[in-house]
């Protein structure tokens, strides 16, 4: 099956991990953008953007 997948947080890359495992054709990842954080408000992925790359 062909899947275009949106999501962000840690739960969703756990969900997109299964979806791949179980063999599903992923078209496309959808996320939102880098956001600052920490002290040094360095850009930081979502879960998703890491996995995904």
């Amino acid at each position: 099956m062909r899947i275009v997948f949106f999501g962000s947080p840690t739960e969703a890359a756990a969900s997109l991990e299964s979806l791949i495992a179980a063999g599903h054709d992923i078209a496309a990842i959808y996320s939102q953008p880098d956001r600052n954080s920490g002290r040094g408000r360095n850009k930081t992925a979502t879960p998703v953007k890491a996995f995904a790359l």
